[in-house]
């Protein structure tokens, strides 16, 4: 065997060795899903009625869940901002519903929207476990 038939024989050992160890090697890490978020008052008049917003956490990982929201409504000449939470509950079944109260003030500023065909959206952030999600979601004026 000659110099080269060698050389060509290390060169193919060493392409099939490069070929090989990437596909075993490129694994990516396993990570938990991320919770899911869902808005369950999805108007303005349901908010109102209901004095709070109502969120489902749903999560395979985890004890607890834990929601915080910005509310900003549409205003004249600026929005209005708030925050609302920071809520805990303890999942059950791997879901968990909170409530974010509204304030009066809140209340107040959202009634006004809703008479004046305002909008207003929700920016929803939720923990559960280690993982982290969030949701923008406008909140609909009814009959507007």
């Amino acid at each position: 065997m000659g110099a080269a038939s060698r050389l060509a024989i290390a060169a193919a050992g060493l392409a099939l060795a490069l070929v090989i160890a990437p596909a075993g090697g490129a694994e990516k890490p396993h990570r938990p899903p991320k919770p899911k978020l869902e808005l369950l008052t999805e108007t303005q008049e349901a908010v109102l009625r209901n004095e709070a917003v109502k969120v489902r956490v749903r999560s395979k990982r985890g004890r607890h869940a834990r929601v915080k929201a910005g509310l900003v409504v549409d205003g004249f000449p600026d929005d209005f901002s708030f925050r609302l939470g920071p809520e805990s509950r303890r999942l059950r079944d791997r879901e968990a519903r909170l409530r974010l109260p509204l304030s009066a003030r809140q209340a107040e500023v959202l009634a006004f929207a809703e008479q004046a065909c305002d909008g207003a959206t929700l920016t929803l952030a939720a923990k559960a476990g280690k993982r982290r999600t969030s949701l923008e979601a406008p909140l609909r004026a009814k009959g507007c």
